[in-house]
């Protein structure tokens, strides 16, 4: 009995911290959604304070409701920083805010556990391709999957993270997938003023290759995803 009301004010914080947190979060993602169509680079940039440390921890902040908002693109996010600070410290930020983005609903997905894949593919037909990569190398397919980025970001962390991933081989997959859209944004957002600079134009030309080139995998992925399902059934 004695050890019970001890821990009755434990848990009674525990319990207020959680709402605390999902009130927060809330309310900030819900503000984000109110003025979605604010959300540009330009908007982004006239949001931001001018404050170095504050900058920082507002970019960071929006990288984290990135992370359970589809509303919010990331290339966005990384060419804001590109205008808002040098190149060095924008591919930095942008990077722990890859961090940020990526990993929150990765575990999202791993605390829902299995029941939540067949919703995500309910809601994303095309997740259903990620069931060729179950039992791969998890960093191979992490880093192909950012490489490639035509299936639904969000959506795919959270079917990782409830298809049992680890998230060390998935960390370093994603953000190594991810840091030339990393590099080409931030370098895009730092000339934006001059796109007819040779640094905009080369991270323009190179980013619209990796999107072309990931095109082409995607469909050749398709295609012999759909090939393997079809002798699956012949099979059967």
């Amino acid at each position: 009995m004695i050890e019970n009301e001890k821990n009755t004010p434990h848990r009674a914080l525990k319990i207020f911290g959680r709402i605390f947190v999902i009130l927060f979060w809330g309310g900030l993602i819900l503000v984000c959604f109110l003025n979605r169509e604010k959300i540009s680079v330009d908007g982004i940039v006239g949001l931001v304070p001018k404050d170095s440390v504050l900058s920082v921890i507002v970019m960071l902040l929006l990288f984290a409701v990135k992370g359970v908002a589809v509303f919010i693109y990331g290339s966005i996010l990384y060419a804001a920083s590109g205008i808002l600070f040098s190149l060095p410290v924008a591919i930095i930020v942008n990077t722990i805010g890859t961090v940020i983005m990526t990993t929150i609903p990765f575990y999202i997905g791993k605390k829902a556990g299995s029941r939540l894949l067949g919703e995500l593919v309910k809601k994303n037909s095309k997740l259903e391709l990620l069931r060729d990569t179950q039992n791969k190398n998890e960093f191979l397919v992490s880093f192909f999957l950012r490489m490639v980025g035509l299936l639904p970001a969000d959506l795919v962390a959270m079917y990782l993270g409830a298809s049992g991933m680890r998230y060390k081989p998935y960390f370093f997959g994603t953000v190594i997938g991810l840091l030339p859209a990393i590099i080409c944004f931030s370098v895009m957002g730092m000339s934006i003023d001059d796109v007819g600079s040779p640094q905009f134009l080369i991270s323009l030309i190179v980013e619209v290759g990796l999107m072309l080139l990931s095109l082409l995998i995607y469909f050749i992925w398709k295609l012999k995803s759909k090939r393997k399902r079809d002798d699956e059934t012949n099979e059967a």
